[in-house]
């Protein structure tokens, strides 16, 4: 399989578990460099483990990102290993499934200071060095909910999710002709410690009067190429500035595999044969996006 990250030098918050490891592995089979922060030292060292056997240069960072020491610590320690900054993915994040009067001041405060500030205060402290070096590409986790999705008991993670995907847009018109990419992906119903935690206190997943086709609760795995497309040079052409909801792309995957069985197709041919058999809003995802779905449909098969 090519290597699309050969010599890439990669900064991935929340690489300890969930989508967060799986982008670094992924990234690490295709040749990146990889640097993970996160608070857990022991998930940290289990992430490591798993990249060094790809070959690639990697190290962890133990920090707290809700703080602005955390993240100021995680900036020099990158720095000090790693010159430049090819890719940031800011990832890391909490969530709470709790009512409006149950959930602690504090705990909203912390969430906030994670979710909005962890993500703003790193890219600040990366910045200036992707325009030091003369471009760079930056990949924010936001999701469908405060997005697409409103729904109760999850008020605070709501609001940080939208505040993340309204930063990608604003940032984009500010650095974008800086030759610094910037995207936002919109996750949903992942297979991670976060959605369990909220499965035992009574969330729901999926939202099925939202999307009654999506196939339900999908591994950070199947997730993870996404992230390797947008940080890939593959991208550069038409994703600047994109925000991808990923619920719209995984109800398009199976349908499109259905269709196909494994034969050679022409994507553009595809779409035109397909596009009565799609909901209107997948099949907008599908016309908006067909290099991405043209690699995630080939990517597990090479």
């Amino acid at each position: 399989m090519e290597k699309l990250l050969e010599g890439k030098f990669i900064l991935i918050t929340g690489g300890g578990r969930g989508i967060g490891r799986a982008i670094a592995l992924e990234f690490a089979k295709n040749g990146a460099n990889i640097a993970i922060a996160a608070l857990e030292q022991d998930e940290l060292d289990s992430t490591i483990k798993e990249i060094e056997k790809f070959g690639g240069e990697c190290f962890s960072i133990c920090v707290d990102l809700s703080t602005l020491e955390g993240l100021k610590t995680c900036a020099s320690i990158y720095f000090d290993n790693f010159e430049k900054c090819d890719i940031l993915v800011a990832n890391a994040a909490m969530s709470l499934y709790s009512s409006v009067v149950d959930y602690p001041l504090e705990k909203a405060q912390q969430l906030f200071n994670l979710n909005i500030m962890g993500y703003y205060g790193l890219v600040k402290l990366i910045l200036p060095q992707m325009i030091e070096q003369g471009g760079g590409n930056i990949i924010l986790t936001s999701s469908i909910e405060g997005n697409v999705t409103f729904g109760p008991k999850k008020i605070p993670y709501a609001i940080s999710k939208a505040g993340v995907t309204a930063m990608g847009k604003c940032l984009h018109t500010e650095v974008g002709a800086l030759n610094v990419q910037v995207n936002v992906l919109m996750p949903a119903s992942i297979q991670t410690k976060m959605i369990a935690d909220n499965i035992k206190l009574g969330q729901v997943y999926p939202i099925k009067e939202m999307y009654s086709g999506y196939p339900g609760l999908i591994t950070p795995e199947q997730v993870a190429p996404v992230y390797v497309f947008l940080a890939s040079d593959l991208s550069k052409r038409h994703y600047k500035g994109k925000t991808l909801n990923l619920w719209l792309l995984f109800e398009l995957l199976p349908i499109l595999q259905n269709e196909i069985r494994g034969k050679d197709y022409k994507i553009k041919i595809l779409r035109s044969d397909i596009k009565n058999k799609l909901k209107k809003d997948v099949y907008e995802f599908f016309r908006q996006n067909e290099e991405l779905v043209d690699f995630m449909l080939k990517y597990g098969s090479k």
